[in-house]
């Protein structure tokens, strides 16, 4: 929240063994917030829960704040909403850039694929799959430097996860879970933190 792009910080604890094979850097992908499901019949799905959010994750130890970097090796999801601070994407792949604006600045497209989150969602449980790489972790030489690289990744993230084949992987068994049994990895873990 410091730099005014909030993350979810997964517990290195939970997924040490996890993240020994997983290379430092920036990533995408794709996350679930889950609202657990209540026996009060007038309860109403917060927004943002049980839905794809789009995703830009990164790993490792935070090395631009110079004494301050981790000590454990960590995973901080940024959830792509409408209101996340991006830049344009670079498409030289391309890509058409309808739309973008003169400013640069990405318009989310109204097709509804780009929610708001309701309330922080602290103690609730989060599903979340990379599925791809945007580039190394770095250490910035400033603060605006940092800051203008994060919008970056969050719009290359926004754009990648809108093209394909990525866009079909939120149809993936571990964000669509469609059948209302938690998802557990068959990588390791159990049903409090798993892969």
């Amino acid at each position: 929240k410091k730099l005014g792009v909030p993350t979810a910080n997964l517990p290195a604890s939970l997924f040490q063994s996890a993240l020994e094979d997983v290379t430092n850097g920036v990533y995408f992908g794709w996350a679930v917030v889950e609202q657990s499901p209540s026996n009060d019949a007038s309860s109403v799905t917060k927004k943002g829960r049980n839905t794809p959010i789009k995703a830009v994750v990164n790993v490792g130890y935070s090395p631009t704040f110079e004494g301050k970097e981790n000590k454990e090796k960590i995973v901080e999801a940024h959830l792509i909403t409408k209101s996340s601070p991006m830049e344009k994407a670079d498409r030289s792949m391309g890509a058409d850039d309808d739309d973008d604006n003169e400013d640069g600045e990405v318009q989310l497209n109204e097709e509804g694929d780009d929610v708001e989150i309701e309330e922080d969602f602290y103690d609730e449980t989060m599903r979340l799959q990379l599925i791809g790489y945007l580039r190394p972790e770095q250490k910035f030489d400033s603060f605006p430097d940092l800051i203008a690289q994060i919008h970056r990744d969050i719009g290359n993230a926004h754009w990648a996860l809108d093209t394909m084949p990525f866009i079909f992987s939120k149809e993936d068994e571990i964000i669509k879970d469609d059948d209302g049994v938690n998802w557990i990895g068959s990588g390791g873990g159990d049903d409090v933190a798993s892969w």
